[in-house]
Protein backbone atom coordinates (compact mmCIF):
# COMPACT_ATOMS: atom_id res chain seq x y z
CA UNK A 1 0.00 0.00 0.00
CA UNK A 2 2.78 2.46 0.94
CA UNK A 3 4.56 1.64 -2.30
CA UNK A 4 1.38 2.38 -4.28
CA UNK A 5 0.84 5.67 -2.42
CA UNK A 6 4.41 6.74 -3.09
CA UNK A 7 3.99 6.05 -6.81
CA UNK A 8 0.71 7.97 -6.87
CA UNK A 9 2.29 10.94 -5.08
CA UNK A 10 5.23 10.89 -7.50
CA UNK A 11 2.91 10.87 -10.53
CA UNK A 12 0.85 13.73 -9.10
CA UNK A 13 3.99 15.73 -8.42
CA UNK A 14 5.21 15.28 -11.99
CA UNK A 15 1.82 16.34 -13.35
CA UNK A 16 1.74 19.46 -11.18
CA UNK A 17 5.31 20.39 -12.18
CA UNK A 18 4.43 19.95 -15.85
CA UNK A 19 1.40 22.18 -15.46
CA UNK A 20 3.43 24.85 -13.70
CA UNK A 21 6.05 24.81 -16.45
CA UNK A 22 3.34 25.06 -19.12
CA UNK A 23 1.75 28.08 -17.43
CA UNK A 24 5.17 29.66 -16.96
CA UNK A 25 5.99 29.12 -20.62
CA UNK A 26 2.70 30.71 -21.69
CA UNK A 27 3.43 33.71 -19.50
CA UNK A 28 6.91 34.03 -20.99
CA UNK A 29 5.49 34.02 -24.53
CA UNK A 30 3.00 36.74 -23.60
CA UNK A 31 5.72 38.81 -21.97
CA UNK A 32 7.81 38.56 -25.15
CA UNK A 33 4.83 39.59 -27.28
CA UNK A 34 4.00 42.55 -25.04
CA UNK A 35 7.60 43.72 -25.21
CA UNK A 36 7.54 43.95 -29.02
CA UNK A 37 6.66 47.65 -28.86
CA UNK A 38 7.68 48.24 -25.23
CA UNK A 39 11.00 49.69 -26.26
CA UNK A 40 13.90 50.65 -24.03
CA UNK A 41 16.07 53.75 -24.26
CA UNK A 42 18.95 51.36 -24.94
CA UNK A 43 17.65 50.47 -28.43
CA UNK A 44 20.02 51.31 -31.27
CA UNK A 45 19.20 54.03 -33.77
CA UNK A 46 20.36 52.12 -36.83
CA UNK A 47 18.27 51.91 -39.98
CA UNK A 48 15.69 49.17 -40.41
CA UNK A 49 16.12 46.39 -42.96
CA UNK A 50 19.52 47.62 -44.17
CA UNK A 51 21.11 46.80 -40.82
CA UNK A 52 19.80 43.26 -40.63
CA UNK A 53 16.95 44.18 -38.30
CA UNK A 54 13.31 43.96 -39.27
CA UNK A 55 10.86 46.65 -38.27
CA UNK A 56 8.60 45.16 -35.64
CA UNK A 57 10.95 42.43 -34.43
CA UNK A 58 11.03 42.01 -30.66
CA UNK A 59 14.65 42.60 -29.67
CA UNK A 60 15.25 41.74 -26.05
CA UNK A 61 16.03 44.78 -23.92
CA UNK A 62 15.94 45.52 -20.20
CA UNK A 63 12.40 46.41 -19.16
CA UNK A 64 12.41 49.97 -17.86
CA UNK A 65 9.43 51.62 -16.17
CA UNK A 66 8.62 53.37 -19.46
CA UNK A 67 8.86 50.11 -21.39
CA UNK A 68 6.39 48.49 -19.02
CA UNK A 69 4.01 51.44 -19.40
CA UNK A 70 4.25 51.12 -23.19
CA UNK A 71 2.62 47.69 -23.09
CA UNK A 72 -0.88 47.74 -24.53
CA UNK A 73 -3.30 49.52 -22.22
CA UNK A 74 -6.28 47.24 -21.48
CA UNK A 75 -8.56 50.29 -21.51
CA UNK A 76 -7.22 51.45 -24.89
CA UNK A 77 -7.46 47.94 -26.34
CA UNK A 78 -11.05 47.58 -25.11
CA UNK A 79 -12.38 50.97 -26.17
CA UNK A 80 -10.46 51.68 -29.36
CA UNK A 81 -9.68 48.11 -30.38
CA UNK A 82 -13.41 47.36 -30.49
CA UNK A 83 -13.74 49.32 -33.75
CA UNK A 84 -10.30 49.05 -35.35
CA UNK A 85 -6.75 47.90 -34.71
CA UNK A 86 -5.42 49.32 -31.44
CA UNK A 87 -2.50 51.03 -33.15
CA UNK A 88 0.70 51.25 -31.07
CA UNK A 89 1.16 54.82 -29.75
CA UNK A 90 4.71 54.87 -31.15
CA UNK A 91 3.27 55.28 -34.66
CA UNK A 92 2.45 58.97 -34.18
CA UNK A 93 3.87 61.95 -32.26
CA UNK A 94 2.16 63.10 -29.07
CA UNK A 95 0.54 66.12 -30.72
CA UNK A 96 -1.18 63.81 -33.19
CA UNK A 97 -2.67 61.60 -30.47
CA UNK A 98 -3.79 64.68 -28.57
CA UNK A 99 -5.50 65.96 -31.71
CA UNK A 100 -7.19 62.64 -32.41
CA UNK A 101 -8.45 62.23 -28.85
CA UNK A 102 -9.80 65.79 -28.74
CA UNK A 103 -11.86 65.24 -31.87
CA UNK A 104 -13.59 61.93 -31.19
CA UNK A 105 -16.97 63.46 -31.97
CA UNK A 106 -15.87 63.49 -35.63
CA UNK A 107 -13.39 60.61 -35.81
CA UNK A 108 -12.87 60.28 -39.57
CA UNK A 109 -16.56 60.80 -40.15
CA UNK A 110 -17.74 58.75 -37.16
CA UNK A 111 -18.80 59.71 -33.65
CA UNK A 112 -16.42 57.83 -31.37
CA UNK A 113 -16.92 59.90 -28.22
CA UNK A 114 -16.00 58.33 -24.89
CA UNK A 115 -16.71 59.26 -21.31
CA UNK A 116 -14.54 62.15 -20.14
CA UNK A 117 -12.55 60.09 -17.64
CA UNK A 118 -12.02 57.21 -20.07
CA UNK A 119 -10.93 59.56 -22.85
CA UNK A 120 -8.53 61.34 -20.51
CA UNK A 121 -6.89 58.10 -19.38
CA UNK A 122 -6.46 56.80 -22.93
CA UNK A 123 -5.20 60.15 -24.20
CA UNK A 124 -2.65 60.41 -21.39
CA UNK A 125 -1.34 56.90 -22.12
CA UNK A 126 -1.07 57.54 -25.87
CA UNK A 127 0.73 60.84 -25.38
CA UNK A 128 3.01 59.34 -22.74
CA UNK A 129 4.16 56.63 -25.14
CA UNK A 130 4.06 58.53 -28.44
CA UNK A 131 6.85 58.42 -31.03
CA UNK A 132 8.45 61.67 -29.89
CA UNK A 133 8.36 60.61 -26.23
CA UNK A 134 9.25 56.93 -26.41
CA UNK A 135 13.07 56.68 -26.84
CA UNK A 136 13.10 53.49 -28.91
CA UNK A 137 14.61 53.01 -32.35
CA UNK A 138 11.32 52.31 -34.11
CA UNK A 139 9.78 55.46 -32.64
CA UNK A 140 12.59 57.49 -34.21
CA UNK A 141 11.99 55.76 -37.53
CA UNK A 142 8.38 56.89 -37.57
CA UNK A 143 9.37 60.46 -36.76
CA UNK A 144 11.69 60.75 -39.75
CA UNK A 145 10.28 63.13 -42.30
CA UNK A 146 7.62 64.57 -39.99
CA UNK A 147 8.23 68.30 -39.55
CA UNK A 148 7.75 69.71 -36.07
CA UNK A 149 5.01 71.90 -37.51
CA UNK A 150 3.11 68.92 -38.93
CA UNK A 151 0.43 67.05 -36.99
CA UNK A 152 -0.45 63.94 -39.00
CA UNK A 153 -3.73 62.34 -37.96
CA UNK A 154 -3.44 59.32 -40.23
CA UNK A 155 -0.64 56.81 -39.70
CA UNK A 156 -0.88 55.91 -43.38
CA UNK A 157 0.15 59.45 -44.31
CA UNK A 158 3.42 59.44 -42.39
CA UNK A 159 6.61 59.35 -44.51
CA UNK A 160 7.88 56.15 -42.89
CA UNK A 161 4.63 54.29 -43.50
CA UNK A 162 4.56 55.41 -47.12
CA UNK A 163 8.16 54.34 -47.65
CA UNK A 164 7.48 50.89 -46.23
CA UNK A 165 4.46 50.42 -48.50
CA UNK A 166 5.56 52.27 -51.65
CA UNK A 167 6.01 49.05 -53.64
CA UNK A 168 2.59 47.62 -52.78
CA UNK A 169 0.12 48.36 -55.60
CA UNK A 170 -2.98 50.20 -54.41
CA UNK A 171 -5.09 47.82 -56.47
CA UNK A 172 -4.11 44.97 -54.16
CA UNK A 173 -5.21 46.93 -51.11
CA UNK A 174 -7.75 49.67 -51.78
CA UNK A 175 -9.54 47.73 -54.52
CA UNK A 176 -9.31 44.51 -52.55
CA UNK A 177 -12.65 43.78 -50.81
CA UNK A 178 -10.81 41.73 -48.19
CA UNK A 179 -8.60 44.70 -47.24
CA UNK A 180 -10.08 48.00 -48.40
CA UNK A 181 -7.49 50.35 -46.95
CA UNK A 182 -3.84 50.54 -45.97
CA UNK A 183 -5.06 51.26 -42.44
CA UNK A 184 -6.33 47.68 -42.15
CA UNK A 185 -2.95 46.39 -41.02
CA UNK A 186 -4.33 43.15 -39.63
CA UNK A 187 -5.66 42.13 -43.06
CA UNK A 188 -2.14 41.54 -44.39
CA UNK A 189 -0.08 41.27 -41.21
CA UNK A 190 -2.53 38.95 -39.44
CA UNK A 191 -2.51 38.54 -35.67
CA UNK A 192 1.00 40.01 -35.53
CA UNK A 193 -0.48 43.45 -36.21
CA UNK A 194 -2.57 43.28 -33.03
CA UNK A 195 0.66 42.59 -31.15
CA UNK A 196 2.46 45.53 -32.73
CA UNK A 197 4.64 43.39 -35.00
CA UNK A 198 4.79 44.31 -38.70
CA UNK A 199 7.43 42.07 -40.22
CA UNK A 200 7.37 42.55 -43.99
CA UNK A 201 8.57 38.98 -44.54
CA UNK A 202 5.32 37.60 -43.15
CA UNK A 203 2.93 39.80 -45.15
CA UNK A 204 0.12 37.81 -46.75
CA UNK A 205 -2.20 39.91 -48.93
CA UNK A 206 -5.68 38.32 -49.12
CA UNK A 207 -6.31 36.99 -52.60
CA UNK A 208 -2.68 37.44 -53.64
CA UNK A 209 -0.62 35.53 -51.09
CA UNK A 210 2.82 36.30 -49.67
CA UNK A 211 4.45 39.59 -50.56
CA UNK A 212 8.23 39.64 -51.17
Amino acid sequence: MNRWLNKARWALGVAMLGGALAVGGFGLVNATVNQAWAESEHDDDDDDEHEGRKYGSSERAPMTAQAQDAMVSPLYAEECGACHLAYPPQLLPARSWAGLMSGLDDHFGENAELGADTAQQISAWLVRNAADVNPGRRSKQFLRGIASSDTPLRITETPFFKRKHDEVPESKVINNPEVGSFSQCQACHGQDAQRGIFDEDTVDIPGYGRWD
